[in-house]
């Protein structure tokens, strides 16, 4: 999957964000040092986005494209690396499959420990702006809404395991399943060979002849 290219503006706001975070944790800068010089190439799904994020020892670079070749790709859900960015779920998204891994896959982990473990409240930010009320109030709702998204995934997961481990068993398996199309097959084929018969064996009809008019 290639995801569209978010415009320059976003992306420059992107940035923006994630190095006033990174710029407010002093312990990030071991990170960006160990991971000076990679390069990632991001691609999101929900909505469908790619980039590309290089890492210097002042923070992250957005690159809508590159002629360079990524250390790593990183494909997951916009949802999933949202999850990877948070404390406590900095590694949960990784190991549960929702974020998919190729190429050097130690310097993606560790780059999605950067995030994970970044020492920033948001809201508290946001408090600066608007006021520790307002903010309070947003920050009440966003936990109402996280906490309905993590109750919604739990039970889809139930839900397939509850498939994988119940109704899947009622499916045939797949040499049942060619074994069941080949006899629709040969009923088919026998059904149009009994059609074939019965139309021969059925008496032609035959013209009625007409009765001789009588001379007056």
């Amino acid at each position: 999957m290639i995801g569209a290219t978010p415009p320059l503006p976003l992306l420059l706001l992107i940035e923006r964000a994630l190095n006033h975070r990174i710029a407010r944790d002093p312990a990030a800068a071991p990170a960006l040092h160990a991971l000076q010089g990679r390069l990632f190439d991001v691609v999101l799904r929900d909505p469908a986005i790619r980039l590309y994020i290089s890492i210097t020892t002042e923070g992250v670079l957005l690159l809508r494209d590159t002629e360079d070749t990524p250390d790593a790709s990183l494909r997951a859900s916009s949802w999933a690396l949202l999850r990877a960015s948070q404390a406590a779920h900095k590694m949960e998204a990784l190991f549960s499959g929702d974020i998919q891994i190729e190429g050097d896959q130690a310097a993606a982990q560790q780059f999605l420990r950067l995030l994970g473990d970044l020492d920033s409240d948001p809201f508290a930010i946001l408090a600066e702006r608007i006021g520790a009320a307002p903010a309070g109030l947003i920050e009440r709702k966003a936990m109402q809404i996280r906490q309905q998204a993590d109750i919604w995934r739990r039970t889809r997961q139930i839900e397939a395991a509850d498939f994988l481990i119940f109704e899947r068993a009622l499916l045939p398996d797949r040499p049942a399943m060619h074994q069941w199309l080949d006899a629709v097959d040969t009923l088919r084929d026998q059904v149009d060979l009994l059609a074939a018969r019965i139309e021969r064996l059925a008496p032609q009809s035959k013209p009625a002849a007409h009765a001789p008019r009588e001379a007056t």
